[in-house]
């Protein structure tokens, strides 16, 4: 299974979503723009998107929420370590309240991995980061610097309503 992720306007981006309404896709909008999330086993609809394979999936996605995208750059001699570590530290997102979804990918192009979860509200997410389980998540590199940069969050709405801009 491979996700594809284009970025662009709002209306760009809900008008290719509503064109395909039978492929699995998230709208997703910030301050700064908006992600069109493609999962699919098949290829993508999109031009230029950014294109991860999907490691780890619990949950599906729904019409409303906050998504929490952490971009995580590792070493490519040390991404059998990364993997192997997250895989298995995902799974302790699923039970905590208000958590809705997750992904874990690996990059087809570039060293960035993503760890998305989707919560209820953001108040959830900040309950989740101030958690002892958040801590346990975050992959702890004993000795070796696996990292080939600092890892970085971004946080997303999805909604049915439509932007309001």
């Amino acid at each position: 299974m491979y996700v594809y992720i284009a970025m662009g306007t709002y209306y760009f981006l809900k008008k290719l979503e509503e064109k395909h309404p039978n492929e699995k896709m998230v709208l997703m909008q910030n301050v700064e723009g908006c992600l069109l999330w493609h999962e699919t086993a098949g290829s993508t609809l999109f031009q230029s998107p950014k294109k991860y394979e999907l490691m780890e999936s619990i949950g599906d996605f729904e019409n409303e929420g906050v998504v929490s995208c952490n971009f995580i750059p590792v070493r490519d001699e040390n991404r059998p370590v990364f993997e192997y570590g997250m895989t298995d530290k995902i799974k302790l997102i699923q039970n905590h309240t208000g958590f809705i979804t997750a992904r874990l990918l690996r990059p087809l192009s570039n060293d960035t991995y993503m760890l998305m979860t989707m919560w209820k509200d953001e108040e959830h997410i900040r309950t989740w980061k101030n958690s002892s389980m958040y801590n346990n998540i975050h992959f702890q590199s004993k000795g070796t610097n696996i990292f080939s940069g600092p890892a970085y969050t971004s946080t997303y709405f999805v909604s049915e309503e439509k932007d309001t801009e």
